[in-house]
């Protein structure tokens, strides 16, 4: 008669934590659209600022790349294109500045109260994904009637790479959740480090465009960019241009990828991040 094998008290350990994470999972929820709702309580426009704030710099962004550099020449809707990248990547940019500061924000509440502390990630990937959200609802309309991307079975695609990337952004978030502690520095390069990213990734222009005469080398490089292939499933979906392969296995690894690894280290970290806060 063989005996059952023991479970690991690594396993054990994890499956507890998941369970209580999701025993709390409302308590995550309420603390992102509570978020969501101080940050323009004060304000005349209240919540439509979520929707106005991408739609403003993207009008910035058009202003200056699609008419003074003129960025725009070639692709018949360049709008499509642009807003389509800036949302998604304001997306990821306001769940990683979100979730580095997301445990020094709530120090008091990690140092008195028993909870899984990845709660706090989620809330500022909640936050993010509900910003990203309601910025499809202006895009659908300003694509549609611009040059006719009106939503179409390709638009299925949107639901998976959705996942993808609020997996990759919550993975991201949870990483830098900790890293941030014992380096507190982080936080202050952030904004610039995400400038960085904005302008090297396909987000206003393409990069088989812009770098045609670059080395191999660097197109390389800037291809292993996980918003490359994110990108590119994006425009898929919402704008009904070919879908690449490349792209979709890249999504998929880079956002299961990410996922595992910053959940993982969180986890393995959680324990101390009250002793240095």
């Amino acid at each position: 008669m063989t005996s059952a094998v023991p479970a690991s008290p690594v396993s054990s350990q994890q499956s507890g934590y998941l369970a209580e994470l999701w025993r709390r999972r409302e308590f995550a929820w309420y603390m992102a659209m509570g978020r969501i709702r101080s940050k323009h309580a004060e304000t005349y426009l209240g919540l439509v600022w979520w929707v106005l704030s991408p739609l403003l710099m993207g009008l910035v962004y058009l202003v200056i790349f699609g008419t003074i550099f003129d960025t725009a020449r070639g692709d018949p809707n360049y709008i499509g294109f642009l807003l389509s990248g800036l949302f998604a990547f304001y997306f990821t940019s306001q769940s990683l500045n979100s979730g580095a500061v997301s445990i020094m924000q709530n120090a008091r509440l990690v140092t008195t109260q028993r909870f899984p502390r990845l709660i706090l990630p989620i809330a500022a990937t909640i936050e993010g994904a509900a910003g990203f959200l309601f910025s499809m609802i202006p895009f659908v309309f300003i694509a549609g009637f611009v040059n006719g991307d009106w939503p179409g079975w390709y638009t299925l695609w949107f639901i998976p790479i959705f996942i993808l990337h609020t997996m990759f952004n919550l993975g991201l978030a949870a990483l830098l959740g900790v890293l941030t502690i014992p380096f507190r520095d982080i936080s202050n390069v952030l904004p610039y480090v995400t400038r960085i990213w904005l302008y090297t990734s396909p987000v206003i222009f393409s990069l088989d465009q812009r770098l045609k005469n670059a080395s191999e080398t660097l197109f390389s490089i800037l291809s292993l960019n996980p918003l490359a292939s994110i990108l590119g499933v994006y425009r898929a979906a919402l704008l009904g241009r070919e879908l690449d392969t490349g792209d979709v296995v890249g999504s998929v690894a880079w956002g299961i990828g990410m996922f595992v690894v910053g959940v993982l280290v969180f986890i393995r970290y959680e324990p101390s991040l009250a002793r240095h806060l």
